[in-house]
């Protein structure tokens, strides 16, 4: 049974799996910060450990998981969309807009190295990444808890994964500026979206109904469909997961990126514009739909007193018509990073300032990031954080590297000083990251 519900707890579950940790930006001898900006490098050549050389882990948003996963008397964790949760527990915390996103960027083969001269650097890649947005209005919350009609409108979930495969050239313009460039080749594996304009819900005593108006796309993940008794045909959404159509895209993008040294290296300027591009659907990997008109459903909890609450349903039941296929484009979600950093005492102690804006699916996200960075040692890199996202306190982030002449390994959250429940879930904390790596070191 594949109810609102559950596909919900599905989105919110995936926040505790805690994109990319901004403790890392300004952490030297990681393959891993080039992600940030093709003008970095490291100080030797790589070679990535397959399938764990470099895997980073996030979410971002306005829920704290706090807000999602609630304890219960046996110690166990349920989501705010169970029985057992009261309704004005969950309702106080939420926003009149509730965004939660999550992004996953695996590499499974990598490796770099410099040229004869030691001028320029170059590597190459082949990553698994996939980004999910959602958005959801105050109002379907409290009707869900409540069973209070409600005019929801703006619902939205987004989902798309896909292969990279990547090449970085990175090359000097002069002695103290570098200039670094990322090219991308795509292969879609899979993208879903649904969003409402409008979903008039009103509950009844032993059903509910409402008036539905919204779009469905997916690709790579082909719905069986099935024709109604007044002849619409539409998709059966129950068997969306038994036709699977890969490749179901091509794309290409780009990253660039410049690393400027100042005052006999010293102070350190930097700036990128990543993830510039398109990913281009196939008509013949795409289904289509379209939702206007009144649903009725007749699945409605009770409470003790007899009074209905909890509405449920199958996605089955929203009814989506087919509409004719088509290619779809979207465009990559793309970033632009700045960062500065001074140094002191030979480069073993530096202090950082770095931005970000993110352009998600529905929302952009700006982040500010303070940062202490301590080399003590030529194979021992520290970095102490503290992130201001949208204008709000969120994390304390630490990120430690160890790299000597036969491996390196790198590791960095902004979980670890957080404040924590005893179920270890942050508490507060709506943007969170997980950054692991390990790489063989190669060359001078």
């Amino acid at each position: 049974m594949k109810r609102i519900y559950l596909l919900l707890t599905m989105v919110v579950a995936a926040l505790s799996a805690t994109a990319q940790n901004p403790s890392t930006y300004f952490m030297d001898g990681t393959p891993l910060r080039s992600r940030w900006n093709p003008a970095f490098t490291t100080e030797r050549g790589y070679v990535n450990i397959p399938g764990i050389g470099a895997i980073q882990v996030g979410t971002e948003g306005n829920l704290a998981l706090s807000d999602i996963l609630y304890p219960t008397p046996s110690g166990s964790l349920t989501t705010l969309f169970s029985g057992s949760v009261p309704a004005s527990l969950v309702l106080e915390d939420l926003n009149p807009m509730n965004t939660i996103g999550m992004g996953v960027h695996m590499n499974l083969i990598g490796f770099g190295a410099y040229t004869q001269k030691r001028h320029h650097f170059w590597s190459a890649e082949l990553n698994l990444r996939a980004d999910l947005d959602s958005r959801f209005p105050y109002e379907l919350f409290d009707f869900m808890k409540n069973g209070n009609s409600a005019n929801i409108a703006n619902l939205g979930l987004s989902l798309e994964s896909y292969a990279e495969a990547a090449f970085s050239y990175t090359f000097p313009i002069v002695d103290e500026l570098y200039l670094g460039v990322r090219a991308k080749v795509l292969f879609g594996l899979a993208r879903g979206a649904m969003n409402f304009e409008q979903f008039d819900a009103r509950l009844g005593e032993d059903s509910w109904s409402a008036h539905a108006v919204g779009n469905m796309e997916f690709s790579g993940l082909m719905p069986a469909t099935k024709t109604l008794q007044d002849g619409r045909v539409v998709y059966d959404m129950a068997e969306l997961a038994n036709n699977f159509k890969a490749p179901a895209g091509y794309g290409f993008g780009f990253d660039v990126g410049a690393e400027w040294t100042l005052l006999d290296d010293h102070l350190r300027l930097s700036a990128s514009v990543n993830d510039i591009g398109m990913m281009c659907w196939t008509k013949s990997a795409s289904s289509i739909g379209r939702v206007d008109h009144q649903i009725l459903f007749t699945g409605v909890e009770t409470d003790e007193n007899g009074n209905a609450v909890h509405p449920e349903f199958n996605l089955d039941e929203l009814e989506f018509d087919v509409q004719e296929s088509r290619g779809i484009t979207k465009a990559l979600r793309a970033s632009i990073n700045v960062g500065g950093e001074y140094n002191f005492l030979d480069r073993r102690i530096g202090l950082g300032l770095f931005y970000q804006a993110k352009f998600r699916e529905y929302n952009t996200l700006h982040n500010v990031t303070f940062s202490a960075n301590f080399r003590p040692l030529d194979w021992l890199h520290i970095t102490g954080s503290y992130s201001l996202v949208n204008n709000s306190s969120q994390a304390v982030g630490l990120a430690l590297n160890l790299c000597p002449r036969f491996i390196s390994f790198f590791v960095g959250t902004d979980i670890l000083l957080s404040k924590k429940n005893p179920q270890w879930i942050p508490i507060h904390q709506s943007n969170m990251n997980l950054t692991f790596g390990l790489s063989v070191p190669i060359g001078k």
